[in-house]
């Protein structure tokens, strides 16, 4: 897939607003919710994110680093080459970084740059 942050903004606007944008229902409320909640089988992920629909589903943030900044029940995806895209409907917060970098060791949803990334947002956050 290929898109821009501006849109990846949007899609997940859309997503955290049950299927609305700018007043236009995209998809119907029950199919956010589908794509949004655990669909895989294996009684437990490895990372704590099993997979939902096109999304994976944050069932246990303390699972992966990267995901303790991320309420249960966020949903995103990673890229094979450092993209990420998180959406955390219970705070109502979009983090999307948009990277391109190749032989990222273990795993792009917990690489040292998600994880900063992810630590950077929080201070920017606090109070």
């Amino acid at each position: 897939m290929f898109s821009t942050a501006a849109d990846l903004a949007k899609f997940y606007q859309m997503m955290l607003h049950g299927g609305e944008s700018a007043g236009r229902r995209i998809l119907r409320s029950d199919t956010v919710a589908e794509m949004t909640r655990k669909q895989t089988r294996r009684p437990e992920s490895p990372t704590g994110m099993p997979w939902g629909l096109g999304f994976c589903v944050v069932e246990d943030p303390e699972q992966m680093e990267a995901n303790r900044t991320l309420s249960p029940g966020s949903f995103g995806h990673g890229g094979a080459f450092g993209t990420q895209s998180w959406t955390d409907p219970t705070r109502g917060l979009i983090y999307i970084m948009m990277i391109e970098r190749d032989k990222i060791p273990n795993t792009p949803d917990d690489s040292t740059m998600r994880r900063a990334y992810q630590k950077a947002v929080e201070t920017a956050l606090a109070p």
